[in-house]
Protein backbone atom coordinates (compact mmCIF):
# COMPACT_ATOMS: atom_id res chain seq x y z
CA UNK A 1 0.00 0.00 0.00
CA UNK A 2 1.15 3.53 -0.73
CA UNK A 3 -0.07 6.80 0.76
CA UNK A 4 0.37 10.31 -0.58
CA UNK A 5 1.43 12.65 2.23
CA UNK A 6 0.93 16.36 1.57
CA UNK A 7 2.32 19.36 3.42
CA UNK A 8 -0.67 21.47 4.48
CA UNK A 9 1.28 24.73 4.79
CA UNK A 10 2.26 24.40 1.14
CA UNK A 11 -1.23 23.27 0.13
CA UNK A 12 -2.79 26.31 1.81
CA UNK A 13 -0.30 28.51 -0.05
CA UNK A 14 -1.39 27.03 -3.37
CA UNK A 15 1.70 24.83 -3.77
CA UNK A 16 1.63 21.04 -4.06
CA UNK A 17 4.38 19.58 -1.91
CA UNK A 18 4.30 15.96 -0.90
CA UNK A 19 5.37 12.43 -1.76
CA UNK A 20 4.08 8.91 -2.10
CA UNK A 21 5.28 6.68 0.74
CA UNK A 22 5.36 2.93 0.27
CA UNK A 23 4.33 1.20 3.51
CA UNK A 24 5.59 -2.24 2.52
CA UNK A 25 8.36 -3.38 4.86
CA UNK A 26 8.11 -0.27 7.03
CA UNK A 27 6.89 0.28 10.55
CA UNK A 28 5.10 3.38 11.85
CA UNK A 29 8.33 5.02 13.05
CA UNK A 30 9.84 4.68 9.58
CA UNK A 31 6.78 6.37 8.08
CA UNK A 32 6.91 9.17 10.67
CA UNK A 33 10.56 9.78 9.77
CA UNK A 34 9.62 10.03 6.09
CA UNK A 35 6.82 12.49 6.87
CA UNK A 36 9.16 14.59 9.01
CA UNK A 37 11.63 14.74 6.12
CA UNK A 38 8.90 15.85 3.72
CA UNK A 39 7.87 18.62 6.10
CA UNK A 40 11.48 19.80 6.56
CA UNK A 41 11.76 20.10 2.77
CA UNK A 42 8.60 22.19 2.55
CA UNK A 43 8.87 25.43 0.54
CA UNK A 44 6.60 27.01 3.16
CA UNK A 45 8.05 26.22 6.61
CA UNK A 46 6.23 27.68 9.59
CA UNK A 47 7.97 26.15 12.62
CA UNK A 48 11.40 24.95 13.72
CA UNK A 49 12.19 21.41 14.83
CA UNK A 50 15.19 19.57 16.20
CA UNK A 51 17.88 19.07 13.60
CA UNK A 52 17.87 15.42 12.49
CA UNK A 53 21.63 15.39 11.93
CA UNK A 54 22.63 16.39 15.45
CA UNK A 55 19.44 15.50 17.35
CA UNK A 56 19.03 19.11 18.46
CA UNK A 57 22.40 19.39 20.19
CA UNK A 58 24.01 21.69 17.61
CA UNK A 59 27.12 19.51 17.48
CA UNK A 60 28.08 16.34 15.69
CA UNK A 61 30.59 13.74 16.81
CA UNK A 62 33.95 13.90 15.11
CA UNK A 63 36.65 11.35 16.05
CA UNK A 64 39.50 12.83 18.12
CA UNK A 65 37.74 16.20 18.39
CA UNK A 66 36.81 16.94 22.01
CA UNK A 67 33.18 18.01 22.32
CA UNK A 68 32.49 17.34 18.64
CA UNK A 69 32.10 19.88 15.87
CA UNK A 70 29.42 22.37 15.00
CA UNK A 71 26.60 20.74 13.05
CA UNK A 72 26.69 22.02 9.48
CA UNK A 73 23.03 21.18 8.84
CA UNK A 74 21.72 23.63 11.45
CA UNK A 75 24.75 25.91 11.87
CA UNK A 76 25.05 24.86 15.50
CA UNK A 77 21.59 26.06 16.51
CA UNK A 78 20.16 22.59 16.89
CA UNK A 79 17.05 23.68 14.99
CA UNK A 80 15.95 23.57 11.33
CA UNK A 81 12.95 24.98 9.51
CA UNK A 82 9.96 22.76 8.89
CA UNK A 83 6.28 22.80 8.14
CA UNK A 84 4.07 21.55 10.94
CA UNK A 85 0.96 19.87 9.58
CA UNK A 86 0.41 17.11 7.07
CA UNK A 87 -2.43 15.02 5.70
CA UNK A 88 -2.84 11.92 3.57
CA UNK A 89 -4.48 13.10 0.36
CA UNK A 90 -4.56 9.79 -1.51
CA UNK A 91 -4.22 6.02 -1.15
CA UNK A 92 -3.49 3.47 -3.83
CA UNK A 93 -5.96 1.17 -2.05
CA UNK A 94 -9.69 1.22 -1.29
CA UNK A 95 -8.89 1.49 2.42
CA UNK A 96 -8.56 5.22 1.89
CA UNK A 97 -12.30 5.52 2.46
CA UNK A 98 -11.76 3.96 5.88
CA UNK A 99 -8.64 5.78 7.05
CA UNK A 100 -9.18 9.32 5.75
CA UNK A 101 -6.69 12.19 5.87
CA UNK A 102 -5.37 11.60 9.38
CA UNK A 103 -4.83 7.85 9.80
CA UNK A 104 -3.45 6.11 12.84
CA UNK A 105 -0.05 5.20 11.43
CA UNK A 106 0.48 2.32 13.86
CA UNK A 107 -2.78 0.68 12.80
CA UNK A 108 -2.17 1.47 9.13
CA UNK A 109 1.24 -0.20 9.19
CA UNK A 110 -0.25 -3.17 11.04
CA UNK A 111 -2.73 -3.50 8.18
CA UNK A 112 0.16 -3.46 5.70
CA UNK A 113 1.83 -6.28 7.65
CA UNK A 114 -1.33 -8.37 7.25
CA UNK A 115 -1.47 -7.61 3.52
CA UNK A 116 2.15 -8.73 3.23
CA UNK A 117 1.18 -12.12 4.69
CA UNK A 118 -1.25 -12.83 1.84
CA UNK A 119 -0.05 -14.86 -1.13
CA UNK A 120 -0.92 -12.72 -4.15
CA UNK A 121 -2.81 -9.67 -5.43
CA UNK A 122 -6.03 -11.68 -5.77
CA UNK A 123 -5.97 -12.62 -2.09
CA UNK A 124 -5.15 -9.04 -1.12
CA UNK A 125 -8.12 -7.81 -3.17
CA UNK A 126 -10.33 -10.43 -1.52
CA UNK A 127 -9.08 -9.41 1.92
CA UNK A 128 -9.85 -5.78 1.13
CA UNK A 129 -13.36 -6.72 -0.03
CA UNK A 130 -13.92 -8.79 3.12
CA UNK A 131 -12.83 -5.98 5.45
CA UNK A 132 -15.03 -3.53 3.55
CA UNK A 133 -18.05 -5.83 3.92
CA UNK A 134 -17.40 -6.40 7.62
CA UNK A 135 -16.79 -2.70 8.25
CA UNK A 136 -13.51 -3.53 9.99
CA UNK A 137 -9.86 -2.70 9.38
CA UNK A 138 -8.32 -5.15 11.84
CA UNK A 139 -9.44 -8.51 10.45
CA UNK A 140 -6.67 -11.05 11.01
CA UNK A 141 -5.31 -13.13 8.16
CA UNK A 142 -6.53 -16.24 10.01
CA UNK A 143 -10.09 -14.87 10.20
CA UNK A 144 -9.96 -14.03 6.51
CA UNK A 145 -8.75 -17.50 5.50
CA UNK A 146 -11.46 -19.15 7.61
CA UNK A 147 -14.13 -17.25 5.68
CA UNK A 148 -12.64 -17.00 2.19
CA UNK A 149 -13.71 -19.58 -0.38
CA UNK A 150 -12.55 -18.15 -3.69
CA UNK A 151 -13.41 -16.07 -6.72
CA UNK A 152 -16.32 -17.22 -8.89
CA UNK A 153 -18.41 -15.87 -11.76
CA UNK A 154 -21.75 -16.82 -10.21
CA UNK A 155 -23.51 -18.45 -7.26
CA UNK A 156 -23.95 -21.54 -9.42
CA UNK A 157 -20.18 -21.80 -9.86
CA UNK A 158 -19.71 -21.29 -6.13
CA UNK A 159 -22.23 -24.03 -5.40
CA UNK A 160 -20.59 -26.41 -7.86
CA UNK A 161 -17.22 -25.82 -6.22
CA UNK A 162 -18.72 -26.54 -2.79
CA UNK A 163 -20.39 -29.73 -3.99
CA UNK A 164 -17.14 -30.93 -5.55
CA UNK A 165 -15.01 -30.05 -2.50
CA UNK A 166 -17.45 -31.50 0.02
CA UNK A 167 -18.18 -34.70 -1.91
CA UNK A 168 -21.89 -34.04 -1.56
CA UNK A 169 -22.66 -36.11 -4.66
CA UNK A 170 -20.03 -38.74 -3.98
CA UNK A 171 -21.36 -42.13 -5.01
CA UNK A 172 -24.24 -40.65 -7.01
CA UNK A 173 -24.17 -42.03 -10.57
CA UNK A 174 -23.22 -39.54 -13.27
CA UNK A 175 -26.51 -40.25 -14.98
CA UNK A 176 -28.22 -38.61 -11.99
CA UNK A 177 -25.65 -36.08 -10.73
CA UNK A 178 -25.63 -34.30 -14.09
CA UNK A 179 -29.17 -33.10 -13.30
CA UNK A 180 -28.18 -31.45 -10.02
CA UNK A 181 -29.41 -27.84 -10.01
CA UNK A 182 -26.34 -25.83 -8.95
CA UNK A 183 -28.05 -22.52 -9.66
CA UNK A 184 -30.90 -23.25 -7.24
CA UNK A 185 -28.54 -24.68 -4.65
CA UNK A 186 -26.35 -21.58 -4.81
CA UNK A 187 -29.40 -19.32 -4.57
CA UNK A 188 -30.54 -21.16 -1.44
CA UNK A 189 -27.09 -20.82 0.13
CA UNK A 190 -27.27 -17.08 -0.48
CA UNK A 191 -30.83 -16.66 0.80
CA UNK A 192 -30.15 -18.80 3.87
CA UNK A 193 -27.17 -16.62 4.75
CA UNK A 194 -24.68 -19.47 4.55
CA UNK A 195 -22.31 -17.36 2.46
CA UNK A 196 -22.00 -13.93 0.89
CA UNK A 197 -20.37 -12.38 -2.15
CA UNK A 198 -18.42 -9.14 -2.53
CA UNK A 199 -17.05 -8.07 -5.94
CA UNK A 200 -16.90 -11.67 -7.17
CA UNK A 201 -15.24 -13.01 -4.01
CA UNK A 202 -17.20 -15.55 -1.98
CA UNK A 203 -17.04 -16.03 1.78
CA UNK A 204 -18.67 -18.24 4.40
CA UNK A 205 -20.74 -16.25 6.86
CA UNK A 206 -19.33 -16.10 10.37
Amino acid sequence: MQIYVACLASYNAGVLHGEWIDLEGRDADDVRDEIARILRESPHPNVTVDCPDCGGTGTTYVPRVFGGAECTACGGSGKVASAEEWAVHDYDDVFGDTWGEHPDLDKLCALQERLDELHNDTERAAYTAFCDHEGLDDVTVEQFHEAYVGQFDSWADFAENYVDESGLLHGVPDALSRYFDYESYGRDMRLNGDAFEVSGFYFWSR
